[in-house]
């Protein structure tokens, strides 16, 4: 009887370090089959990424400078954002014009205000000046409040001020607002549609709808862009970024081409 224990919790062992060995090895198998996985949707990505860029570039090729502007507008009315699905690749190629919006640092109190209260009242946000003060303050360097609560930095010791970066740090503005003033309207306002973080100048040719509406609001000193903020042509016009998904993977890549020189700059990747 002792021996048929032992031989029984013998087999027990075996069994279990058996069992062991196989979820180890099913393990293993699983992390290097993702492994594979992930390293062949960037091998797929890096090829996509260069169709993708020669396939706008073709796009544009014939396209003389002078007629640029229409040749745009007619692109962006019937594919601003284009998807595309390849094998089991989920790709949109998204396509903007450089120097077409607002660089939200270059607000001015005396420029602006005006023009954008009226703005805002459109899409009924009830406190415009809160937001603006919000703006404002953000922007300058010291810590006086426009009104209460206007100066984030006295409330968020962690938070940046002296310019805004990009829209996650604008958000943050948004997001203040809606929470101080229960008034939600502040996200149906086109945000980014006519405003970024970092352009020189705007190029009428290529202005957004948005911008131009914003242009059209009552105030300010004119309805003219060049009383609203500094001009410019641009070098590169369009903007291109093509997004590329799989399952959970995830890629990118940004390039400007220019419809003068018919070539593409600043491409930058994430694989």
């Amino acid at each position: 009887m002792q021996r048929k224990a032992i031989a029984l919790m013998l087999t027990l062992f075996m069994l279990i370090a058996m069992s062991a060995i196989v979820s180890i090895t099913l393990a293993l198998f699983q992390k290097n089959l993702k492994t594979y996985s992930q390293n062949k949707f960037r091998v797929q990505s890096a090829v996509l990424m260069v169709d993708g860029a020669n396939l706008v570039k073709a796009l544009m090729k014939d396209v003389p400078k002078s007629a640029a502007p229409d040749a745009f507008d007619l692109l962006v009315q019937s594919a601003e954002e284009l998807p595309i699905r390849i094998g089991d690749v989920d790709m949109v190629i998204r396509i903007r014009a450089n120097n077409a919006k607002f660089n939200i640092n270059k607000y001015e109190r005396k420029k602006h205000y005006a023009k954008l209260y009226a703005y805002l009242l459109d899409y009924e946000v009830q406190r415009p000046g809160y937001i603006l003060d919000m703006i404002e303050d953000t922007l300058d360097a010291d810590s006086d409040e426009q009104q209460y609560g206007s100066e984030r930095v006295l409330y968020d010791p962690f938070f940046v001020q002296g310019s805004i970066k990009d829209y996650n740090q604008f958000q943050k503005l948004l997001d203040t607002y809606a929470k101080e003033t229960k008034d939600v309207n502040i996200y149906k306002v086109q945000w980014a549609a006519w405003i970024d973080f970092n352009s020189g100048f705007i190029d009428a040719a290529y202005m957004t709808v948005e911008m131009l509406r914003v242009l059209e609001s009552a105030g300010g000193v004119s309805n003219q862009l060049e009383d609203f903020t500094d001009t410019g042509t641009n070098s590169s016009e369009l903007n291109c970024e093509l997004y590329f998904r799989q399952d959970q993977e995830e890629s990118i890549a940004t390039f400007d081409f220019s419809f003068d020189t018919k070539q593409i700059s600043n491409f930058k990747a994430i694989l």
